[in-house]
């Protein structure tokens, strides 16, 4: 008997929590008109915020993109710079030498000069003595060595007068003879010692002209490097004029997804007194996944998201009603479910994103742990396929991985 009693009692409490739940659902597509509509203008407004958003990032990296090619190039042109800088300090070391080894070849010329002069001196003397004598002989010839003959005290004398006489003559020819070989070996020398300085001289100017060439490089790369760098800062300024207005847009975008927000979280709180125990006895999204591939926080990520193939069915995690059934344009298909409120009354809800098609479950519809409510896919601002599942508790985001069970 008392078995029985309990059926009864359970059956018209489950017949009760139908009539609210009908009530709820009838009260929720009173205006559902007004809501969707709201919605749409509100997703709108953060889709702008958001394209607003990205347009300023994209600008952003095509300015840090700009920084970064100058910065290349400018390293580039400096190694280059630096490798012209090591040649022309060669080249200078080797000019420095040349014109050394052209100031000793100078001074070796003098030397040779300075002796071709003594020797042409000498010769001159040596032809001027020569020619005197040359003189006193022609007079000798003229009468003049009779009479020397005639002093002559011996028979010797008189015999070797006239071999004496050819003896200085021999002796002079032979000194100036001589003497011109050497003013004319000295002269070779000098002459070398010219073409040695000239082929010096020569090769001086071809390293100057070189050199002339890396400098005018060096400096062509130099204005390049000042180019860079005019260029890096233009990027720069472009930067932080850009993370102005990004800054601006954040505020935007944060403004128009807390209303988005708030509105998803007004949807929930239209089924706040609809009679739903939430027993936090939360099943699983998914009966099998490959990996989380993003966990909640991470770089401000609002949910976690379970990596699963295409079509993986999607299962309400605990009893509750369907507030938004939807496309988002970061979303995509998602579906959002209020599960009630717990012992201590604070509420909970879940929102499932990224599906593949539109939600298998509507607006208002009373669901169960377990229901499907869509199939994995990547809709909405996706990288590949995945569920994105986020939990609120009273409104605010928290950490679903903590409650549900994957």
């Amino acid at each position: 008997m008392k078995h029985a009693t309990s059926i009864r009692l359970r059956r018209i409490g489950s017949l009760l929590l139908a009539l609210l739940l009908t009530l709820s659902v009838s009260f929720a597509k009173a205006t559902p008109a007004r809501a969707d509509d709201r919605q749409q203008e509100l997703q709108q407004a953060k889709e702008e915020a958001q394209n607003k958003l990205n347009e300023i990032n994209a600008g952003i990296k095509a300015a840090q993109a700009n920084q970064a090619a100058a910065a290349e190039l400018k390293q580039q042109y400096a190694q280059q710079e630096a490798v012209i800088k090591s040649q022309i300090t060669i080249l200078y070391e080797q000019i420095t030498a040349i014109k050394e080894q052209i100031s000793n070849k100078e001074t070796e010329i003098q030397e040779k000069q300075q002796q071709i002069e003594q020797k042409q001196a000498e010769y001159d003397e040596r032809f001027a003595g020569f020619q005197e004598r040359m003189r006193a002989m022609q007079r000798l010839d003229n009468g003049g060595a009779v009479a020397l003959l005639s002093q002559a005290t011996s028979l010797y004398q008189l015999l070797t007068f006239s071999s004496t006489l050819e003896q200085i003559s021999t002796k002079d020819t032979q000194m100036c003879e001589e003497l011109e070989n050497q003013r004319i070996e000295l002269n070779q020398q000098k002459e070398a010692l010219e073409t040695a300085k000239a082929e010096l001289e020569e090769a001086q100017n071809e390293l100057e002209n070189q050199n002339s060439q890396l400098e005018s490089k060096r400096g062509e790369l130099v204005a390049s490097m000042q180019a860079q760098n005019e260029k890096i800062s233009a990027a720069e300024a472009e930067e932080a004029a850009l993370e102005v207005e990004a800054a601006e847009a954040r505020k935007q975008l944060d403004a128009a997804a807390a209303a988005l927000d708030a509105y998803l979280n007004e949807q929930v709180r239209k089924y706040g007194d609809a009679a739903i125990k939430c027993s936090l006895n939360f099943g699983p999204a998914l009966s099998t996944y490959k990996y989380i591939s993003c966990v909640f926080g991470a770089g401000g990520h609002r949910g976690t998201d379970f990596a699963a193939p295409a079509n993986t069915p999607i299962y309400a995690v605990a009893d509750g009603i369907v507030t938004t059934a939807a496309n988002h344009w970061s979303y995509g298909n998602y579906v959002q479910i209020y599960h009630g409120k717990d012992d201590d009354g604070n509420t909970y809800s879940t929102l499932y994103a990224h599906m593949i098609q539109w939600p298998s479950v509507s607006s208002g519809q009373p669901v169960t742990k377990g229901t499907i409510i869509g199939y994995v896919g990547s809709t909405g601002n996706s990288t590949g396929n995945h569920l994105h599942l986020e939990m609120k508790i009273n409104g605010v985001l928290t950490n679903a991985a903590n409650y549900i069970p994957h």
